[in-house]
């Protein structure tokens, strides 16, 4: 029977887990506070010392000054560099998974997870838009697949750090000194088989469980694309263009073609020409399209735009421009803020077709979509006929006033959901020699269709321009492209390898160290001394100590070169300088506001070799002691020696190491080892492991017992942190462990596996909640792939827990299932045509399934399948050439194609 101090802990314990489960304070604040609480029953529950132990535990150090290491060799830019060219190019989802899930899983089992996670990102941002997969459809595969890595050696994630910790001071205080050590590959034998069973999951779910992109907009939108004069696309056969062939997100319902006579062509012929002109109406995503179409040379067209080129005279002479408008040749997106309403029940635009509609004079809007069905066919944007709760996207004008008792009595459930209007600064960057972005264009280079960055034009060594409308041209040698990116964006840029700043010679004749320098946006006074004088007048280099990189003026597009601008008030400079500068220019009356741009700092090339080879020194101290059975080095002093030597030889200055640590896990698992002690000291661990115990003694064995406390473990992580979950699950797991005579390894191994398994729930794992938010992923979206997955690994976690002292064979069985799945592709190429097409049409309808895609209307869902199928066997041949990767996966007519689907920061 429990006393009163195990209830007040089990109590206490309780309310602290909704209190985190609903998210209402973070588990480093709720655990220091549950911990600060337990102490003070005068040591009944857990004594003052007790508590504090955690906070120097080993395992803790171990994991704090990993973080230090991670954040050298990524500010040398070398682990970039690596992946870039591990991660090659491919065109299917498939290969594009295998080639990014396994490099971070093999990279993950020996760098920190969370690091891991967010060098990636960009990366594979980055890359996904080169080989043209939805970034969607890499990033949770990206969270996934470094969890999975993390569980393949003791150093893989700070849990496993921490639970190879609690092992050691348990076993030490009780002298059994042989059971307190745990090697670095001792989770391999287990954890490498579940990761490679993960990875076969997502690799074969993909095509119904990943989404595709912009997931927390509507989706199934009708808009409309003109096809303009200098798109690549003109005078081809609709079925030799694989930019516009059917996928995620994206699909041709039907054609407007005006040629004298207006004509809709609602059957869409895949040896149709396209012409100049030609209007696309496609169904697909907001995010999807647009990177249709930039890629493509196609304008997105307004209500407003399709009144006029169908006629509208009056509509025509109260605008000056007939293009399309938010892809012209700029490149720029010229709408202002997107905004989606639902239209209300009790509307009166409710039965009344969009083009009677006084949009901009009534509600300052201009319609760019609307959401598909809702009872009727698909037809041209201005003849579609409103109805209640219809979803539209609309573009905001000046008069636009969301206050309005007319907008509210009409339209419900506004969310802006785009800024065109976002803070824009002109960036100009020069082509190396040996660049790899050298004989390719602009599109293939991967600088198209990165959020907030847009080409605006293209400057040759030989003086001569090169319009961004210009879709064939192949980037040279010296040439300088002129892009128009939003500030986030040029931190990009500034890591692009390949590519540097025009201004860089500016930047380098600057006094700041290339370890010390960042960007900061500095406003302009409008009573200052800058105001009238261009840069060149004023030195401002050489006054500031700060090179311009680039300006933004307010509603201004500015000439390219920034030396020659007139600065004027308000005018925005983009400065590259010194991390001090911002404090050292806090009170300049040249400026009215300074602001540091986050994680800015300039890669430092130069240090990365050094970089990437102190890592593997490290590792190898590591792998060599775990091979002999022989400790040379703790991890924790091979940590804080790797990192010093960082600092001194410049791979990254002593304000990144600082800041790269993220104090809140430190104080989430120092609090969760006094809170674990405290539920082991009242005896709250003893009776949660007589349950564990009573399971394994009803069913027969040892395994089930491992196999209850992997679930309740991966439980846990779903509703608190891996951390927490796997410091408060060891002290109960090791009681039930040796009463059962399990093995302790054994023990802290299933622990292990748990505590990384929070795949369902986005906030449950550090990892999970940066690609959230980087992928712009809704909760349901986690929870659609994150819950088969879960259930999959416990099976597999029971095989694996199961049939442990057989890991010889888990592993051949293991790594040859995998082989298949990688070679699914090639294999399903050698078979008959017949047995691919049935193979392929079971896929599509437990993909119609699962995505709701038999929602759309009948007649389009059917003319998108027809047309994809017509499509494939051209489509098969223009891709077999688009890389080693992806070749022969996209042989299939269907399959690597992902024809007809419907869908799209740091903890």
């Amino acid at each position: 029977m429990l006393g009163w101090p195990g209830i007040i802990a089990i109590i206490s314990v309780g309310i602290s887990f909704i209190i985190m489960a609903l998210d209402w304070v973070g588990p480093d604040v709720t655990f220091t506070i549950l911990l600060s609480w337990l102490t003070a029953f005068n040591g009944k529950i857990i004594t003052v010392s007790k508590a504090a132990a955690g906070y120097g535990n080993t395992g803790l150090l171990t994991v704090i000054f990993l973080y230090l290491v991670a954040e050298g060799v990524t500010q040398t830019g070398g682990l970039e560099l690596i992946m870039n060219y591990v991660l090659g190019r491919s065109r299917s989802v498939h290969w594009a998974l295998v080639r990014s899930m396994f490099p971070v899983m093999f990279l993950s089992a020996f760098l920190n997870n969370t690091p891991c996670v967010t060098f990636m990102i960009p990366i594979l941002l980055s890359w996904s838009r080169r080989c043209g997969v939805p970034p969607k459809k890499l990033l949770i595969p990206l969270s996934y697949a470094a969890v999975l890595g993390g569980t393949c050696t003791s150093i893989g994630t700070s849990t496993n750090l921490v639970i190879v910790g609690m092992q050691g001071d348990r076993y030490t205080k009780l002298k059994k000194y042989e059971e307190a050590s745990f090697g670095m590959f001792d989770i391999a034998a287990y954890g490498v088989p579940y990761a490679l069973w993960g990875a076969v999951f997502i690799i074969l779910t993909q095509r119904f469980l990943l989404p595709g992109n912009s997931s927390r907009y509507a989706k199934d939108l009708l808009l409309a694309l003109r096809v303009l004069h200098t798109s690549p696309v003109v005078r081809q056969k609709l079925r030799e263009c694989p930019g516009l062939r059917p996928q995620t997100g994206f699909s041709i319902s039907f054609i407007w073609r005006d040629y004298g006579s207006s004509e809709l062509l609602r059957s869409v012929d895949p040896n149709m020409v396209i012409e100049a002109g030609d209007i696309l109406y496609v169904a697909g995503e907001l995010d999807v399209v647009e990177y249709v179409a930039e890629e493509n040379g196609l304008g997105l067209v307004t209500q407003e735009v399709e009144r006029i080129l169908e006629g509208d005279s009056a509509l025509a002479a109260s605008r000056s421009d007939t293009e399309a408008t938010a892809f012209h040749e700029t490149g720029a997106s010229p709408y202002k803020k997107l905004v989606q309403v639902t239209l209300r029940a009790t509307s009166d635009l409710v039965g009344r077709p969009v083009r009677e509609v006084q949009w901009q004079g009534r509600f300052g809007l201009v319609p760019i979509a609307i959401q598909r069905g809702n009872g009727r066919e698909d037809g041209r944007l201005s003849d579609v006929v409103l109805a209640a709760e219809d979803v539209l996207i609309l573009d905001t004008t000046p008069n636009f006033d969301e206050e309005k008792p007319d907008f509210r009595n009409n339209f419900a459930k506004l969310r802006y959901i785009k800024d065109g209007a976002a803070k824009e600064f002109i960036i100009g960057v020069k082509v190396k020699k040996m660049s790899e972005v050298v004989g390719k264009t602009v599109s293939a280079a991967g600088l198209r269709g990165i959020p907030g960055l847009y080409i605006l034009s293209l400057d040759r060594a030989d003086g001569t321009s090169v319009e961004a409308s210009d879709y064939l041209y192949k980037i040279q040698p010296d040439d300088t492209i002129w892009i128009a990116a939003e500030v986030a964006a040029v931190g990009f840029l500034s890591k692009f390898p390949g590519l540097e700043l025009v201004q860089q010679e500016q930047v380098d004749k600057t006094s700041t160290s290339i370890l010390y320098r960042h960007l900061v946006q500095a406003a302009v006074s409008h009573k200052g001394p800058l105001v009238g004088h261009t840069l060149r007048e004023i030195r401002f280099r050489s006054a500031y100590n700060a090179a311009v990189v680039a300006v933004h003026r307010e509603g201004v597009r500015v000439p390219l070169k920034v030396q020659d601008i007139v600065l004027q008030g308000g005018d925005v400079l983009l400065l590259s300088c010194s991390t001090r500068w911002t404090e050292e220019h806090r009170h300049d009356k040249a400026f009215v506001l300074l602001q540091a741009v986050p994680d800015s700092s300039p890669p430092k090339r130069s240090r990365m070799v050094i970089g990437v080879l102190l890592v593997t020194g490290m590792v190898l101290t590591q792998i060599i002691g775990g091979l002999k059975n022989k400790e040379y080095i703790h991890l924790w002093p091979a940590a804080v020696l790797t990192a010093a030597l960082m600092l001194i030889t410049g791979c990254m200055n002593a304000d990144q190491a600082r800041k790269s640590i993220m104090w809140d896990v430190y104080l989430t698992i120092a609090a969760a080892f006094g809170v674990s002690a405290a539920l082991e000291g009242t005896g709250v661990a003893a009776k949660v492991a007589n349950a564990i115990i009573g399971i394994g003694h009803r069913i027969g064995g040892t395994g089930p017992a491992l196999i209850a406390i992997y679930i309740a473990t991966a439980v846990m992580s779903e509703l608190l942190t891996n951390n927490a979950a796997g410091a408060i699950m060891y002290p109960i797991a090791a009681i039930a462990g040796e009463k059962l005579n399990i093995s302790p390894r054994d023990v802290s191994i299933a622990i292990m596996l748990g505590a990384s398994a929070g795949f369902v729930n986005p906030f449950s794992y550090q990892c999970n909640l940066m690609v959230y938010a980087a992928g712009n992923y809704s909760v349901k979206e986690f929870a659609i792939v994150g819950a088969p997955f879960q259930i999959w690994l416990m099976i597999v976690a029971g095989f694996v827990l199961c049939y442990r002292n057989q890991w010889r064979t888990l592993w051949i069985v293991s790594w040859c299932a995998t082989a298949v799945i990688i070679l699914l592709p090639e294999l399903m190429s050698l078979l008959p045509r017949r047995v691919v097409t049935a193979v392929d049409g079971a896929i599509d309808r437990i993909a119609d399934m699962v995505s709701y895609r038999g929602r759309v209307n009948g007649r389009s869902n059917s003319s998108r399948k027809a047309l994809a199928y017509a499509w494939s066997s051209k489509a098969n041949r223009v891709s077999a050439g688009s890389g080693s990767g992806g070749s022969s996966g996209d042989n299939l007519p269907k399959m690597a194609l992902e024809l007809g689907t419907t869908q799209t920061s740091r903890g």
